[in-house]
Parts: C-alpha cells; sequence; structure tokens
C-alpha cells in the first residue's frame, strides 16, 4: 500500500506551513455540493467553462512522479483548457489535509482511509471524490539464500510498524502461503518506509519484507526476490476536495474529466517514453528501476483507469481499517464521499459509471 511514502524522486518538496486562503479564485459558482439525481439520467456529462474556477492549488502527499503525472499530463496535452482550467499548481505536503481543511488547497491527494477518517471525525468539509491507486501490491521481498516458504521457517521478517495496514498486509499474505505469523517466522516492528525496508533486507538486518513493484531490481540485482506477491483491488488512494465542492461544483467536475482522460494516455504503455521524459523534464528523478515498474503502476486496475471502485471493496477496505482503529467505529463512507462530479467525468469521457449508479444506496 502507499502508505510507504515514497521520499524519493522529485528534486524539491514544497512544504506549506499554516496556510491562508489559496489564490485560486477565479470564475465559478457558489451553491451547495451536488447532490445525487433521482436516475442516472440526471448525470450530465457537458462541463459549462463559463462556470469552473480558472487557476487551482492541489496538494499530493508523496513526491514519487506517479503521484503527480496525471495533472503534468493533462497540463501538457492542452486536457485542462478544454474543460476551462487554466493553472493548477501541485504542492506536495507530508499531510495536505490541514491545508485543504484550511482552504489552501482545493484539492489533495491521499490516502482514501485517513482523508474518510477525518472528515467522520469532524475536520471540516473534507469529502473523498474519486480512487487514484486502486490496486494494492502486497509483497514479500526476501534476501539472497531464500527460495521457497520453507526456507522461512525462523527467519525475521518485517511489514513495518505492527498494527499498520502493512504489518496487517504481511502476516495475510505469509498466512495465504502457508505460513503461520506467529510461529514459523520472527516477525518484528520496524519504522521508515518500504524504501528503507528494502535495504533492511539487501544489508540482512532482516531476512524479508513488505516491499512494493518497483523494488523487484534492485533486490534481484542483491541477489533476492519476490517470494510472494499479491495485487488486490482496494480504493487505498485518491482525491478528496475541501468548500471547493460547494463554492464550484462544476470546477470538481472539470478537475477529474481532465485527469482522468490524462490517466488514459498514460496508462497506454505506448506512451511510456513520453510520460517518463516530460516528468523527467519536470525534475523528477526517474532511476531504471521506477522506470521497469511503469508498466505495472500505470496498469488500468492499478492506477485506476476510471477513477472508480466497486461499492464491495471500499466496503471490505472501510471495515479493515476499522478494526485497525484508522477510521471511528460506525464511520458509513457514503456519508463523506460524493461521486457525483465522478459520474460526470465518467460520462464525460464515454465511460461506464463506477460505481454504479444503482449500487451506492
Amino acid at each position: 500500500m502507499f502508505r510507504n511514502r515514497l521520499l524519493t524522486g522529485v528534486a524539491v518538496m514544497v512544504m506549506l506551513p499554516a496556510l491562508a486562503a489559496c489564490g485560486s479564485k477565479g470564475s465559478g459558482t457558489t451553491g451547495a455540493a451536488p447532490t445525487k439525481p433521482s436516475s442516472e439520467a440526471g448525470i450530465s456529462g457537458e462541463i459549462d467553462k463559463s462556470k469552473v474556477q480558472p487557476n487551482l492549488v492541489v496538494g499530493v502527499d508523496n513526491p514519487y512522479y506517479l503521484f503527480h503525472e496525471d495533472i503534468l499530463v493533462a497540463q501538457q496535452k492542452g486536457y485542462f483548457d478544454e474543460v476551462g482550467i487554466k493553472k493548477v499548481d501541485i504542492k506536495t505536503i507530508e499531510d495536505p489535509l490541514p491545508a485543504l481543511i484550511g482552504g489552501s488547497l482545493d484539492f489533495a491527494l491521499y490516502d482514501t482511509d485517513t482523508a474518510i477518517a477525518a472528515a467522520a471525525k469532524g475536520a471540516g468539509d473534507v469529502t473523498f471524490l474519486s480512487t487514484y491507486l486502486g490496486g494494492e501490491a502486497n509483497i514479500l521481498g526476501v534476501r539472497a539464500g531464500i527460495n521457497t516458504a520453507a526456507d522461512l521457517k525462523g527467519k525475521t521478517i518485517t511489514g513495518g510498524q505492527f498494527g499498520s495496514r502493512n504489518d496487517f498486509l504481511i502476516r495475510k499474505l505469509l498466512t495465504d502461503n502457508g505460513i503461520n505469523p506467529d510461529k514459523d517466522v520472527k516477525l518484528v516492528s520496524t519504522g521508515g518506509q518500504s524504501n528503507e525496508r528494502l535495504q533492511s533486507v539487501i544489508a540482512g538486518t532482516v531476512d524479508g519484507a513488505s516491499l512494493q513493484l518497483r523494488h523487484r531490481s534492485l533486490l534481484e540485482a542483491a541477489g533476492g526476490k519476490f517470494l510472494f506477491e499479491e495485487v488486490a483491488q482496494v480504493p487505498q488512494n485518491g482525491w478528496s476536495v475541501g468548500k471547493l465542492l460547494k463554492e464550484s461544483p462544476e470546477t470538481v467536475a472539470a478537475f477529474l474529466t481532465a485527469t482522468l482522460k490524462a490517466r488514459k494516455y498514460i496508462n497506454d504503455t505506448a506512451n511510456k517514453d513520453a510520460v517518463l521524459k516530460l516528468v523527467e523534464d519536470k525534475g523528477f528523478k526517474v532511476p531504471q528501476e521506477y522506470k521497469d515498474a511503469y508498466q505495472h503502476e500505470n496498469a488500468a486496475d492499478y492506477h485506476t483507469g476510471d477513477g472508480g471502485f466497486e461499492v464491495s471493496e471500499m466496503d471490505d477496505f472501510i471495515k479493515t481499517q476499522i478494526d485497525l482503529k484508522v477510521i471511528p467505529a460506525g464511520t458509513d463512507w457514503r456519508k463523506y464521499t460524493n461521486l457525483v462530479p465522478l459520474w460526470r467525468a465518467q460520462k464525460a469521457l464515454g465511460l461506464p459509471l463506477r460505481p454504479a449508479f444503482t449500487d451506492v444506496k
């Protein structure tokens, strides 16, 4: 899961401390957040450019290019211009939610569960909109000399901090492959992110760890391997919006329309070289191992092609995060999610509505 923050990639991280209102105001309309129409026919795929706010400020919590590329491509290809958006500034900030709540950001790309938890705790007007990363890689990478499940007996494994989702996932992965995580291996709690866990495996500090897709070639170069690997559909990360949803709902639909159009371009591997050149020109460092992971990380079932999710998958994800005490007990994600802008964007791009209109009660 991308709770493993990537702290490598872009040349500069822009930090936003206490922030006043952003300078993104322009044309746009003020009113209530869009409500679900009575039927799917009531969802319009037409964007009224005269009602779109032209300048936006968005926050992302990760400096890896994957989290910036939709916006960069939408800018370069003119997709923002098509819907009336003239300029989008990206701010890379470890936790964008305070700035979103305070009004300094119009959108935030962040962990779905964290955003919904903040909304459930009464943190401003935070509303979840759309999935960005919907594939969750659950990988056990091991050092040289470990080749089978039997070789894991008695070995030291880490999924990160005990009680985290990564710890939950590595225990599940071991169990799925016939290993009792409490008896057959020594599970240890470690701080840091997935890049640091990779280095711990390579250095021999631990025998195996929860890793990410981009780590494959680095680990293999050190003689290790991905021993177990699963990719599940989990709406783990996505766009959230603050007061802009009420101030200018047309802008929210326009933003999702442009970025989803960019995602279609990005997820087509024929455009890999063009996308990587663009991000490198923008100051991102993209080592070969990240380039090697492009096809997997930008697959439509991972870098979610339509911005949607299945209701059952969101239900399962939220339940697990409630069990892990990340989200308050009793939280109904529907109360803090507004799918009308996403549905409008999907309709504008000729995509089926997902989640299906009738699945969202």
